[in-house]
């Protein structure tokens, strides 16, 4: 590409970006546009993620009744504050600008027609698919922070209670202590419902599918029953804490074992072509300096 080429490019690119910024003023304004956890490009797409979602969001959201339980799923799991018709939309809006500028950039480039449309699908998918790795990804990050700080949590609710504090109190007490985390915050929501009228178990169990995990529920199942039963809760805490210990170390013991086959890839690319010259490249040179390569001309 001359540098012409790429001016017009960067000048079309601006044009496309002050149209959508004039049509968000066009637009109510969403939670989208100050949400802070949303990434960058939420917010700056938020008014063609606003109409698409508007316009066929809940349309797909009916039609594929699967695939949207699986958003609503992950973006429970992520906190976000989104909704599955507006990663629908989410979807629309980044595939169509795709779409736009994979044209765009296919017609500047040099090359046969099929090279120009599989970048302008490429574009395309990246487009559509990226809003749904993103929340997945949001989602693995959380979950993996909650099951890190549960056995200290469950443990210090325990000792906070062994202490003398019941249940409530003691979750009040991990909640002030240290620095705010996700769990914490679930925690927060938990009391708020206690405090709105809402019995233990039941706030325990809406904080459960608000986590939606396997250790979590197994938690939040053995502590409803000794709330229910009467049962020592001390106790059900300390083997379930040991428990999700055990699961934590099996999960890393897993991650381990799989580390060498994830490095043969990199490894084949990197590390054995650079041990490959270090070690033919002087045997090479030794062998051209020799005057073999002239002998054998002969």
């Amino acid at each position: 590409m001359s540098i012409e080429q790429i001016t017009i490019f960067v000048l079309i690119f601006l044009a496309v970006a002050c149209a959508i910024w004039w049509i968000g003023n066009m637009i109510p304004e969403t939670d989208m546009n100050s949400s802070e956890k949303l990434p960058f490009l939420f917010r700056i797409f938020s008014p063609g993620i606003y109409f698409f979602a508007a316009e066929a969001g809940g349309l797909l959201e009916r039609i594929l009744p699967k695939y949207s339980d699986d958003l609503k799923a992950d973006l429970k799991k992520s906190a976000l504050p989104l909704e599955v018709k507006d990663l629908y939309g989410a979807a629309l809006c980044f595939a169509s600008t795709g779409a736009i500028l994979g044209l765009i950039l296919a017609f500047f480039l040099q090359g046969s027609l099929a090279i120009r449309c599989f970048v302008g699908i490429a574009v395309f998918s990246v487009g559509l698919i990226y809003p749904r790795m993103y929340v997945r990804k949001v989602a693995q990050k959380r979950m993996d922070e909650i099951m890190h700080s549960l056995p200290f949590a469950i443990d210090l609710i325990s000792s906070s209670m062994n202490a003398g504090l019941d249940f409530g109190a003691a979750v009040r007490y991990l909640i002030s202590t240290g620095k705010e985390d996700v769990l914490k915050k679930e925690f927060g929501i938990f009391l708020r419902d206690v405090e709105l009228g809402k019995t233990r178990t039941d706030a325990l169990r809406d904080m459960q599918k608000r986590i939606n995990a396997v250790e979590f529920t197994r938690f939040v199942s053995a502590i409803s029953y000794g709330m229910d039963s009467g049962s020592s809760i001390i106790e059900i805490m300390r083997i379930q804490a040991e428990e999700m210990r055990r699961v934590k170390f099996a999960r890393a013991e897993q991650e381990a074992a799989k580390a060498p086959v994830k490095m043969i890839v990199p490894m084949a690319l990197f590390v054995f072509p650079s041990m490959f010259i270090m070690i033919f490249i002087p045997i090479f040179l030794r062998i051209k300096d020799s005057g073999i390569f002239s002998m054998v001309g002969k």
